[in-house]
This record gives structure tokens, sequence and C-alpha cells, in this order.
């Protein structure tokens, strides 16, 4: 009979810690979607990590380091699916603007966390940089596809490009607002079912 090897000792703690890391990354993901940067804490990851307070500042000192790697990760996965799209594909345009559809209709929790990038680099220098080398690449990358697929001058690529880029922008702040009010209407009504919420008769209103 054929024994199985078992996993060397120092191999099952780096799949361990890897877990936990994946774990935690993913709490991040998750709560970055739901509430966003600011009104998140390390408390509140290492709850939804279903881990110790310990194990997050063992593996990332901050908050800041914790979220600035997430966000890395999110951000360069976007761009790589973007420039994959303009290296390979026959109809560049079309299939950059299908791709970033597709984003804004079924990557809710990948456009919420975008948008909070943005929103916060007003207020935060290390998301300030990450913003604006985001949109830069998308930025050059539209243009590079313009002037390739139409043959045309740098300026005008780029006014076109820029208008791309606010659709796709727009596009996503709206129908993430759209997400949200559909949200609060379902827990509304939930909470109104559960008898949480006791609705106020008509007569009451006018009284």
């Amino acid at each position: 009979m054929r024994l199985i090897p078992r996993k060397n000792k120092n191999t099952a703690i780096k799949e361990n810690k890897k877990k936990v890391k994946d774990n935690i990354k993913n709490a991040t993901v998750e709560l970055l979607a739901e509430k966003g940067y600011a009104s998140i804490s390390i408390r509140d990851i290492a709850k939804r990590a279903d881990v110790a307070l310990g194990q997050i500042t063992y593996y990332y000192k901050t908050k800041d380091t914790l979220i600035l790697e997430v966000i890395n990760e999110i951000v360069e996965k976007f761009i790589i699916e973007i420039e994959k799209i303009a290296n390979t594909s026959k109809n560049k345009r079309e299939d950059l603007k299908k791709y970033l559809d597709e984003i804004i209709n079924k990557e809710y929790k990948t456009t919420r966390i975008i948008i909070d990038i943005i929103s916060q680099s007003l207020y935060n220098n290390i998301l300030s940089i990450k913003a604006n080398e985001m949109l830069s690449e998308i930025f050059n990358i539209f243009i590079n596809v313009i002037v390739e697929e139409n043959g045309e001058e740098i300026e005008e690529a780029k006014a076109k490009a820029k208008i791309y880029i606010n659709y796709f922008l727009g596009e996503m702040i709206r129908k993430n607002i759209e997400q949200k009010a559909i949200y609060n209407e379902k827990y509304a009504f939930n909470e109104i079912k559960s008898n949480k919420i006791k609705p106020k008769s008509l007569s009451a209103e006018i009284a």
C-alpha cells in the first residue's frame, strides 16, 4: 500500500498563514464595499474575518497598510483586465466599453471600492496617489486604443478618452446610488415586516 506523505511542517505553517491572510483580506474587501474606508476599523475587520485582533496586527502594522494592500490588488486586477483587452481584442473600444459596463452592472464590490478610493482621495494622501495612478493608467490605455484604431491626433484622442472615462465614472456612481436605494428599501421593508419599525398611520402624520 502506498503511503501518502505528510505535509512538511513548514509548508503547513505557510498554508495556514496564507489562509488567515486571505480571510483578513476578504473581510476587508467586504467592509470596504459595505461601509467605506473611513467607517471601518481593525476591530471591525477582525470580527468579520473571525480572527483575533493580534493576528491582524501581526501581519499588518496599521489599518492603512492592510487596506492599501487590498486596494492595490483590486486596482491591479482591474488594470490588467483593461490592458488585456486593449492588447488582444480586435474591436478594442467596443470590448473595453462592454467590460466596463459589466463591471458597473455586476461587480458591485469592485465599483463601490473604486468610488470610495476616488472620494477618499480628497482627504487621504495615500489614496490620492492611488486614485491618480489608476485614472492615469486607464486614461493612457484609452488614448492608445483611440490612436491605434482611428489614427487620430493625440489631443483629439485625449478629448475622447476623457469622455469615455467620465461616462464610466458617472455610470458607476449612478448604478451604486440605485443599488443602495434598492437595498435601503428592502431593509426598511424587512424591518417593518419584523415589527422592528412601526409605520406611522396617515392620521398620526396629519395630527
